[in-house]
This record gives C-alpha cells, sequence and structure tokens, in this order.
C-alpha cells in the first residue's frame, strides 16, 4: 500500500512538472515582435560582405572570442533578452559585422537571444546565409544592421546611401 502511495504521489508530481514546463514553453516570447509589438524608431544601417572575409574571420578563433553579459530593464529583474558585449576585437567577425564593445544585441533576425551561447551560434551560421539582420542599441539608440553576404565570385557594387562595404 505504502509503494502505491508513492509511486502514486511520484506521478502526480512527475505531471505537474510536464504540465509546468509544457505551459512555460508556449508563453516564453520568441519574436522580438512578441515583447515589442511596436518598434522603436530604428536607424538602418545597410552592410555588404564578402562572404569569404566573413569566413576567415570565423576562423581566427582567438579574435572571436566575446562577453556577453545581460542587460535588466526596470521592468522585469527576472528575465532578459538583450545582452551587452564587451571585448570586440579589431579582428573578429563580430568587428566586421560593424558590431562594437557597449553594444547591446536586442535580436538576431527577429529572434530573442535568450541565452549568450545563442549569439556567437548565430553569427557562425552567416556564412552560410544571403542576407540578415541584427537589431542593436548603441550609445541608446536603436539600430538595425542589414547584412548582404557577397559570394567570392560576385563583383561588388557602390552600395547605397547608408551602407558600407567590408
Amino acid at each position: 500500500m505504502r509503494m502505491q502511495v508513492i509511486r502514486l504521489v511520484g506521478a502526480v508530481v512527475l505531471g505537474l512538472f510536464v504540465v509546468s514546463c509544457s505551459s512555460t514553453s508556449l508563453k516564453e516570447p520568441r519574436f522580438i515582435d512578441d515583447i515589442r509589438p511596436v518598434p522603436p524608431p530604428l536607424k538602418v544601417m545597410h552592410l555588404s560582405i564578402q562572404r569569404k572575409d566573413l569566413q576567415e574571420a570565423l576562423t581566427r578563433q582567438g579574435d572571436n572570442a566575446i562577453r556577453l553579459v545581460p542587460v535588466f530593464d526596470n521592468i522585469s529583474v527576472k528575465q532578459t533578452y538583450s545582452y551587452r558585449l564587451f571585448d570586440v576585437n579589431e579582428n573578429s567577425a563580430y568587428a566586421l559585422l560593424g558590431l562594437q564593445s557597449s553594444d547591446v544585441v536586442v535580436a538576431a533576425d527577429r529572434y530573442l537571444i535568450k541565452r549568450p551561447d545563442q549569439f556567437p551560434a548565430f553569427v557562425s551560421l552567416l556564412v552560410g546565409a544571403d542576407q540578415a539582420t541584427i537589431e542593436i542599441r548603441r550609445g541608446g539608440e536603436g539600430r538595425l544592421l542589414k547584412y548582404s553576404f557577397i559570394p567570392a565570385a560576385a563583383k561588388r557594387d557602390g552600395g547605397t546611401e547608408g551602407s558600407q562595404q567590408f
């Protein structure tokens, strides 16, 4: 009888844990639009980057070591979806992408950054991308970095106003 009660209690606790985890994951925001329905005015910067240059920058492991520190807003001390960059090396893939130390990463291709390891993983996947966006705050100003990745055989054009090529 006692073993049956212990098994029953264990099953109930496990069931509550599963329900709790599944309901939490359903409520958890995934995109920046989930927590901010109306975007603030952002300064848009267009950047064209040679894919081979990004790939070379990513292979320099020592140069790509960065620190991401959570930034908490005044509303919620429990959860953060933005991280401040520190120790961005001028020879790193992050610098090639136009990022600087003290930039606050808000979103990557509209996805929220929920853990500090997600942003370096996102950057490493850009080698295979044609386009991408990273939303940051720099000096309190919101910026949207829009990237076009150029294949090695493609010829660089003159760019557009507000754009940079690396």
